[in-house]
């Protein structure tokens, strides 16, 4: 193709373009996936070495963390939190924990909570004071193990599925959730109870002045008992407060250094003499219906 454009110098007229070897070149890098930017040449043999040096050091990372891989998990602090208490109810050690061996922790402190003879009393505290030093007792276990200057570090599959580091800060976070759920179940166990003790059955055949008036009764027995503690779902805010309040620091100190049965040792849980009776009422009526 040949073409003369006005204007330009004399020289470039009559200036002729070959179409077919451009489009052949256009092609020949088409098909050759060649790029306009600058390249570097690899040959066979370098692109092997580097494939098997990527690969060498993927292996290494990878076996790296799976040699120091933890099994502590959330799931793991909370079945060890639930464990413990059982134990510290039955007197005995169910064997080594997902976090750690407590045996020798637990049976010390199982035995600060021996069955006592005659009515129960005080099972609400009670049950609290086990929380509380199995708290302690995981805590503590935790913090002696990252005092440990020749402690290596550890990796830990998180509850999203990625593996980890494993750090101070994680195990504590895992052990008050693990507390944190105990507390729920608990809360939402006492409204429960709180609810059925409350509640008392009546069958009326027939309104006579007698029955009448009994129903009236019970009817105003259970509005005077809302009006005392509160509306529906109180004793459960309740127990969640008293339950968050017992591990303060102050709380968890006072327990670990208290000598003796923690049977009726009274922490500081943040609420009032009538509403701790309350709680101990309705744990004791059930304790003592066993």
């Amino acid at each position: 193709m040949s073409m003369k454009i006005d204007g330009l110098p004399s020289q470039y007229n009559g200036y002729k373009v070959n179409v077919d070897r451009a489009k052949q070149e256009i092609e020949k890098q088409k098909n050759s996936n060649i790029s306009l930017c600058d390249q570097a040449e690899i040959s066979g043999e370098g692109k092997k070495a580097l494939e098997n040096r990527m690969s060498a050091l993927a292996g290494e990372r990878h076996m790296e963390d799976i040699r120091h891989l933890s099994s502590v998990s959330s799931y793991g602090y909370i079945s060890d939190f639930e464990k413990a208490l059982s134990d510290f109810g039955k007197g005995n050690v169910s064997g080594e924990y997902v976090t750690g061996a407590y045996e020798e922790a637990i049976a010390y402190i199982a035995s600060k909570f021996e069955e006592e003879d005659g009515e129960k009393t005080d099972s609400f505290d009670r049950h609290v004071n086990k929380a509380v030093a199995a708290y302690n007792m995981m805590r503590d276990r935790i913090e002696a193990k990252y005092a440990d200057s020749q402690r290596e570090a550890e990796y830990y599959v998180a509850d999203h599925g990625e593996i980890e580091e494993l750090t101070k800060e994680k195990e504590l976070e895992m052990l008050d959730k693990a507390y944190a759920n105990h507390s729920t179940f608990i809360a939402t166990s006492t409204q429960i109870w709180a609810d059925l003790q409350s509640f008392t059955p009546t069958v009326v055949y027939h309104k006579g002045g007698q029955q009448f008036d009994e129903e009236q009764a019970v009817d105003m027995s259970r509005k005077e008992n809302t009006a005392e503690y509160g509306e529906k779902g109180e004793i459960k805010d309740m127990v969640s407060q008293a339950f968050m309040n017992a591990v303060s620091d102050e709380n968890r100190m006072s327990l670990s250094q208290h000598e003796g049965s923690l049977n009726h040792f009274k922490l500081n849980l943040g609420i009032s003499v009538s509403a701790r009776d309350r709680l101990n009422g309705i744990w004791d009526y059930y304790a003592n219906r066993e």
